[in-house]
């Protein structure tokens, strides 16, 4: 059962060596904490600013688990982050890791350098923490947007969904009080026993409860420290994906039907701010949703199609671009399949129907999608419309290679084998005499050329006892 005590005005004079004051030193005078409802766990975050770590020792100090830093922002990486992240796992540590958002910066590049430095999910980690702390003086409807954008990108990837830390008065007044409650919190309020939790939450996951700690194996800077609220089996089953075992929402297969995925499947994810996706009778199926492409340098909305494969191989892969919603020229759809990512540019006003974008090999399975964001660079003023509606699979059949003769030349007549003939026959005769060596393959080339030019004529006929 949660409790909750009303708190008196605290004035906090603790600093966190991460820049995180806006977040923790909050005068509690109104507001009404949130305490454990029961046993805690004890655990640390740390960065390069806490310098080279001793994680035995660390271990020994009785920290259960210790999230780490990925990056600050697109370009400042922390080049501690290999290290800590094998120590703590050789230790026996429970480990997660985090990425300071920066709203300002391209969101699915951030979540991408997040993906890639985190590597596949290894069984047993903590979900991916998105750390946010800072406006960059965006408006909170923006930055609630662009929140969404990276946990949904990055929750796909990695099968977990993230845990969101923040502080109390950010993300009320920089945020707007955007509800993720369905998102783990990660609360910072130093100082307090019952920390304060924005609206939308009930409750808090991991309390971040002071910046300044000293613990053994730390010696270059004091490091922030948190409790878990449960106990460590809670917390070992808060690194379990929740749909490890669970069906996947559809299963692409040789079916008329199961080749299509369309926006109304349980597949489809139309992200962004609602408001600005639009949702039309028309188009395959007669729905589809559409929006205004921008020459923003991040996407404010986009579509998702999460791709699951009963069988794995090459298949070509089709858009439906209806018009008069198909006016974008250069819509991007990132194809995720298999380890592979691949950017694909279409012209959606070129086709009113099924628009190719081309072959890709798929693995068979899940964690794979196409995604399409409205960012195109085409001018907003231009009001140009970008369809998300259905997409069509279809396997390809390997191609049959030609099987060659017991003479070397291929059976198989066409205009390019016939020409192939020719060649070597001409290139023979005219080159033979250039040099010894070349006389003596001219000898013979163009005795096997001649007989591969006329078993490919008109009128011959190949039997078994040629060649």
């Amino acid at each position: 059962m949660i409790r909750r005590s009303a708190l008196a005005l605290l004035a906090l004079s603790a600093c966190a060596v991460d820049d995180k004051p806006e977040l923790a030193q909050a005068s509690q005078d109104v507001a009404v904490g949130v305490c454990a409802a029961g046993p805690t766990v004890y655990g640390i975050d740390v960065s390069r600013f806490q310098g080279d770590i001793n994680w035995d020792l660390v271990v020994g100090s009785g920290v259960k688990f210790a999230f780490i830093q990925i990056s600050r922002s697109l370009t400042d990486i922390d080049v501690k982050f290999p290290y800590n992240w094998r120590r703590a796992k050789e230790v026996g540590i429970l480990r997660g890791a985090y990425q300071r958002f920066q709203p300002d910066q391209d969101v699915i590049g951030q979540a991408e350098l997040f993906v890639s430095k985190l590597g596949p999910y290894v069984a047993g980690d903590l979900p991916p923490v998105l750390d946010v702390e800072d406006a960059k003086g965006l408006s909170a409807a923006v930055i609630a947007a662009r929140v969404e954008e990276w946990v949904s990108y990055v929750e796909q990837r990695v099968g977990l969904k993230p845990i969101i830390y923040t502080g109390y008065y950010f993300w009320r007044d920089s945020v707007g009080g955007a509800d993720f409650s369905d998102h783990p919190l990660w609360i910072a309020n130093y100082g307090a026993t019952c920390p304060l939790v924005p609206e939308a939450w009930t409750d808090w996951t991991i309390h971040q409860y002071s910046s300044t700690a000293t613990i053994p194996g730390i010696t270059a800077n004091t490091v922030d420290v948190n409790k878990f609220n449960g106990t460590l089996a809670e917390l070992q089953a808060l690194a379990t994906p929740a749909c490890e075992d669970c069906d996947p929402c559809q299963v692409i297969d040789a079916t008329e039907s199961g080749r299509i995925v369309d926006d109304k499947s349980a597949c489809f994810t139309a992200g962004g701010n609602p408001m600005y996706i639009r949702v039309e009778n028309a188009g395959f199926g007669s729905s589809l949703r559409w929006t205004h492409a921008t020459s923003s340098m991040s996407p404010a909305n986009y579509g998702r199609w999460s791709l699951y494969f009963a069988t794995g191989g090459r298949y070509l892969v089709e858009a439906y671009t209806p018009s008069p919603f198909n006016g974008s020229k250069q819509a991007v759809y990132q194809v995720r399949h298999g380890d592979a990512t691949t950017p694909v540019t279409v012209d959606q006003s070129a086709v009113d129907g099924w628009n190719a974008l081309g072959e890709f090999e798929f693995a068979a399975g899940g964690h794979q999608e196409i995604r399409l964001d409205d960012n195109t660079g085409e001018a907003n003023a231009s009001n140009t419309k970008i369809v998300f509606d259905a997409l069509r699979f279809a396997p390809v059949e390997p191609a049959d290679e030609p099987q060659p003769s017991p003479g070397g030349c291929a059976t198989t007549r066409g205009d390019s084998s016939v020409l192939l003939a020719l060649m070597l026959l001409m290139g023979g005769l005219v080159h033979g005499s250039r040099t010894r060596t070349r006389r003596r393959v001219a000898r013979r080339d163009p005795a096997r050329a001649w007989d591969c030019l006329v078993r490919l004529l008109p009128g011959h006929h190949v039997h078994a006892k040629d060649g």
